[in-house]
């Protein structure tokens, strides 16, 4: 998505994968506020509150633009993308490292990144968080095979979510493209429709018109035969008679 002009009114593919990444976002966050503060977490929990905090300014930010019909740094995809590794690594980081239940959320952000871009956007973007998990793993304090094994599957993980979510957004993005075509269609059918029955109804008035001016015409030839035939018959006595004076001296 590649657009910072208003998205336009009606259906848009654009607005609806918007609303999509708002509702995964705020799940995220709210999942993220819920493990930091209810699940026993006390190790660096002000600093990961404050970490989450940042990540929910972000997100409001993307509301409020979303609540405009634009999307934020629309032009800057793969800012979004390295702004949310540094935020994922840093939750990571301050929680409990490789282990931390916060590496999940790089799954999420390569879905989120997947209904909102294009395909080589979310592959760069998943090359990012793939350095971010790297350097998460490279500060561990002990990195032996065991944190090599978990950074390779995390790794592969995140490469088939990536494949996976670019695969189901484009069958996603070409059915609403289809759905966007035959939309169109049944719309300029409908308009052409339309455009046939205000034909026909102003011949039909047209013919409605004539017959009442026809009806008009025979009535008034009906009142003129009428009157004619009212005013002959005295005109026609009166003649008799001045004829028959005309006949006298």
């Amino acid at each position: 998505m590649n657009h910072s002009a208003p998205i336009q009114n009606g259906f848009s593919t654009e607005l609806a994968a918007e609303a999509i990444t708002l509702r995964i976002r705020w799940f995220g966050l709210a999942v993220g506020y819920a493990l930091v503060n209810f699940i026993g977490r006390e190790t660096n929990q002000p600093v990961l509150n404050a970490i989450l905090t940042l990540g929910a300014g972000y997100a409001l930010i993307d509301s409020y633009w979303s609540f405009r019909n634009k999307v934020f740094l629309s032009q800057w995809p793969l800012v979004i993308s390295l702004m949310e590794a540094i935020f994922i690594g840093l939750l990571c980081h301050f929680d409990a490292g490789l282990e931390s239940p916060f590496r999940f959320y790089y799954f999420l952000s390569l879905l989120v990144c997947a209904i909102r871009n294009t395909p080589w956007i979310t592959y760069s973007s998943f090359a990012l968080l793939s350095i971010s998990f790297a350097t998460l793993s490279l500060n561990s304090l002990e990195f032996g095979s065991a944190e090599l094994t978990t950074l390779l599957l995390m790794i592969l993980w995140m490469g088939w979510v990536t494949w996976a979510s670019t695969a189901l957004s484009d069958i996603i993005k070409k059915t609403s493209q289809t759905f966007s075509e035959l939309n169109e269609k049944l719309q300029q059918n409908q308009s052409l429709l339309e455009q046939r029955i205000s034909e026909r109804t102003i011949e039909l008035q047209e013919s409605q018109a004539l017959i009442v001016h026809q009806e008009k015409q025979a009535a008034f030839g009906l009142l003129a035969a009428g009157i004619a035939h009212e005013v002959g018959n005295p005109l026609a006595a009166i003649s008799s008679l001045v004829q028959m004076l005309n006949r006298r001296d």
